[in-house]
């Protein structure tokens, strides 16, 4: 009778749920182990993906899949779905990977951005920046194009609004945030602070000596 030997033949890599930024790119991971290597092939909502010709989708020699550019409108939605990774070996056959979700995340959106201000030494300014996003971005702010680092006196509110409090001459600028959630970072309005001197004892006595149209001098 004949030995029959065991070949050794099973994922790595079996891909996850995933979430993708619309207009950026995405992977699912998968990767297989048999002697001779298997053929890898993927599913998407229970039907064999064309690879040979699309030019977002492509096969990596491990087995993942790549998208690049994941496309996701209202009316077309050829990305999102659910995949599977499928391995094989004509000498032993087909396994198929755990079933995985790619969800496509919108763009995120300002729903109130910074405006042009002025604020008196010693003052507090508020530059708003609040954002729409189906996931929760990551807010930071530049001023002259460079970060902006945060203190006890520069505080970035929950919502991305930056409050500088007792504001200096050195908080005069050019101001905008920036919103990062997983895809390309987007950018608000640049705008303007201006910072004017305080008014000085010597200054509001002399405005109130002519609101009390009094020859004070």
């Amino acid at each position: 009778s004949s030995i029959r030997t065991f070949t050794p033949f099973y994922f790595l890599v079996e891909p996850v749920d995933t979430l993708s930024i619309r207009g950026s790119s995405g992977i699912l991971n998968c990767s297989a182990y048999s002697e001779p290597s298997p053929k890898i092939e993927w599913k998407k909502d229970g039907t064999f993906l064309n690879l040979v010709s699309d030019d977002r989708r492509q096969l990596l020699p491990d087995g993942s899949l790549f998208i690049s550019n994941v496309v996701h409108s209202k009316h077309n939605k050829p990305d999102e779905g659910y995949y599977q990774c499928v391995a094989t070996v004509e000498s032993l056959g087909t396994i198929v990977s755990r079933t995985a979700k790619l969800t496509v995340a919108g763009l995120p959106r300002f729903s109130s951005q910074p405006e042009p201000s002025s604020v008196y030494v010693g003052n507090s300014a508020i530059l708003n920046c609040e954002v729409n996003a189906d996931l929760v971005p990551f807010v930071r702010w530049e001023q002259n194009r460079q970060p902006l680092l945060l203190d006890d006196r520069l505080t970035k509110l929950p919502s991305g609004t930056l409050v500088i409090s007792n504001a200096t001459e050195g908080d005069g600028g050019l101001y905008r945030c920036i919103v990062e959630s997983g895809g390309p970072p987007k950018y608000s309005d640049e705008v303007e602070l201006k910072v004017l001197p305080g008014i000085s004892l010597l200054s509001a006595l002399t405005v109130l000596c002519l609101l009390m149209d009094k020859n004070c001098c």
